[in-house]
C-alpha cells in the first residue's frame, strides 16, 4: 500500500470511530411561558385552614399552600433573555401541565419556608411537567429549594410569591439538563383564592416588585378568571 492511500485510510478510520455524541452534544434550553393554574383550595395560617371564601389571614402569611391541578399555559414568548424562546411553537397556549400530581384535578401542598430562608425540595418526582401536543416531547422541572419573593396585603386583598429554583431535562434528550425556575403567585382576593405562575430557563431574574402593583395584578388577575402573568421578572 502506497503512502497515499495509507493516509486516506487512517483518516477514515479515525473519522468513523468518532462517536455520535460529540458531533451532536445537546445543548441548554432557553425556554419560557406563562401559566394559569386550576385554583387553589386551601392554605394555612398560624396553625388555622382557610378555604376559600374564609376572612381572616391573608395567603400572604401562609405556611403552606394546596395547589390543584391541571395548570394551563397563556402565553410561550418569542424570546427568553433575548434569544429565541426554544418552547415557542412547542407549546402553544392551552397547553395543559401539572404540579407533582398528575392525577385528574389532583392537588399538591406546598410548604412555605419563613421569609429570608429556603426550604430544601427532594420530592423524587418532577415538581412540574408538561408536555408538547406538537412532538410530543416531555419537559419535566426537578425543584431544589423553595423561597418566598414577596409578601404583600392590602386588607382583604393579599399576594404571595415563591420562587422554586432546580433544572429541567425533556425526556427526548434534544436539551442538556438545564438550570430552570417556576415562580408561583397565590392570591388572595377578599377569600377568592387563585395561582398564576411562570416556568424560565435559564432562572428567572429574582426582582421584587411594588407592593402596590402585586396587588393590581392580583385582583386583575381574578377579575378576569386568573388570566397569564410574567413573575417574577420579565423574561422575554
Amino acid at each position: 500500500m502506497n503512502s497515499k492511500k495509507l493516509l486516506v485510510t487512517l483518516a477514515l478510520s479515525t473519522f468513523s470511530i468518532a462517536p455520535l455524541s460529540v458531533l451532536a452534544n445537546p445543548i441548554p434550553l432557553n425556554g419560557s411561558f406563562s401559566f394559569s393554574g386550576a385554583a387553589v383550595t386551601q392554605f394555612t395560617s398560624g396553625g388555622i385552614t382557610y378555604l376559600p371564601g374564609s376572612l381572616g389571614a391573608g395567603i400572604n402569611s401562609a405556611t403552606s399552600v394546596t395547589v390543584q391541578n391541571p395548570f394551563s399555559i397563556t402565553a410561550t414568548p418569542t424570546t427568553t433573555f433575548g434569544a429565541p424562546n426554544d418552547l415557542n411553537g412547542l407549546l402553544p397556549s392551552g397547553t395543559q401541565g401539572y404540579i407533582v400530581n398528575p392525577a385528574p384535578n389532583g392537588t399538591f401542598t406546598l410548604q412555605i419556608p419563613p421569609v429570608g430562608t429556603a426550604n430544601t425540595l427532594s420530592l423524587g418526582t418532577p415538581f412540574a411537567s408538561v408536555t408538547s401536543s406538537v412532538n410530543n416531547d416531555t419537559f419535566n422541572f426537578t425543584a431544589t429549594s423553595d423561597q418566598i419573593l414577596s409578601s404583600v396585603s392590602l386588607g382583604n386583598i393579599s399576594e404571595l410569591g415563591v420562587i422554586i429554583l432546580g433544572s429541567v431535562v425533556d425526556t427526548q434528550g434534544k436539551y442538556a439538563s438545564s438550570p430552570a425556575s417556576v415562580g408561583l403567585t397565590f392570591i388572595d382576593n377578599a377569600g377568592a383564592l387563585g395561582y398564576t405562575g411562570a416556568f424560565s430557563a435559564p432562572p428567572a431574574n429574582i426582582n421584587v416588585p411594588e407592593p402596590g402593583s402585586l396587588l393590581l395584578v392580583g385582583i386583575g388577575a381574578l377579575g378576569l378568571g386568573l388570566g397569564a402573568r410574567k413573575w417574577p421578572a420579565r423574561i422575554c
